[in-house]
């Protein structure tokens, strides 16, 4: 299952990084690559059976955390 994530991840940045780098988008480039990266490991993980917490506890933690700061 693992093989098959890296192969779409693969596949989906090698379908749009070229387009990035013909257009001299360097900064989407590295945005694009940071996301993907992220989404890979997150999805590896989720396949491998690692407990994650759930993203919206994430988010309403942090925005939490903002509002109290302001």
């Amino acid at each position: 299952m693992i093989i098959l994530i890296v192969l779409v991840f693969l596949g989906l940045f090698l379908y749009e990084a070229p387009g990035l780098v013909a257009e001299e988008y360097w900064r989407e480039l590295a945005v694009f690559t940071l996301l993907m990266l992220l989404g890979l490991i997150w999805s590896i993980l989720l396949a491998s059976g690692v407990e994650l917490p759930y993203v919206e506890s994430v988010w309403l933690d942090l925005f939490t955390g903002l509002k109290k700061g302001l």
